[in-house]
C-alpha cells in the first residue's frame, strides 16, 4: 500500500488515502481544534489558495503537496507561567524561548503535559505543534567545563 506524503509548514506527514480533506490535513498535523486554523495550499511559486475544511485534495498530483497553516488569531502559550502570544503553528524550542524573551543559548525548554515533562534539551530543532494553552518551562543550561 502506497503512502502519500505532504507537508504542512515544511513538516512532513503521510496518509494512505489518495483523497484527503482540509480537516484531515489539520487533524494529522495535530492542529486542533481545526476551526482555529486557516489552511492554504501552495499553487505556484507566487502564492497560496485557501482550502476549506470539507474540501477534498487529491494527493496523486506531482510532487509533495505543500500546505501552510496559520492560526486565525494569536495563540497564547505559557513559558514559566507567563503568557506568550505567538502566531505560528509549529515552533522549535529555541523559537519558543526567544518568543518568551529568553536567550536560547543559555536555556533549554521543557513542555509540561499534566504530570509529565518532555525535555527538548537535546532536540532543539524539534517542531512542536502549537495550540492555545500549551505550558513550557525554561531550564538554565549548566556551563560546560573543559578539563
Amino acid at each position: 500500500m502506497k503512502n502519500f506524503i505532504y507537508k504542512v509548514n515544511r513538516k512532513k506527514f503521510e496518509t494512505v488515502n489518495t483523497i484527503i480533506t482540509g480537516k484531515e490535513i489539520l487533524e494529522n498535523a495535530n492542529l486542533l481544534p481545526v476551526e482555529d486554523y486557516e489552511l492554504l495550499i501552495k499553487v505556484n511559486e507566487k502564492g497560496f489558495e485557501p482550502v476549506q475544511l470539507n474540501e477534498e485534495i487529491d494527493l496523486k498530483g506531482a510532487g509533495i503537496e505543500g500546505f501552510f497553516a496559520k492560526p486565525y488569531k494569536k495563540l497564547i502559550i505559557y513559558v514559566d507561567d507567563e503568557p506568550v502570544e505567538v502566531d505560528e503553528c509549529f515552533m522549535t524550542p529555541n523559537e519558543i524561548l526567544t518568543a518568551a524573551g529568553k536567550n536560547a543559548n543559555g536555556f533549554y525548554l521543557k513542555q509540561i503535559r499534566g504530570h509529565k515533562e518532555v525535555s527538548y534539551k537535546n532536540d532543539r530543532e524539534h517542531k512542536i505543534a502549537i495550540k492555545n494553552g500549551l505550558k513550557f518551562s525554561s531550564c538554565k543550561l549548566e556551563p560546560t567545563t573543559v578539563s
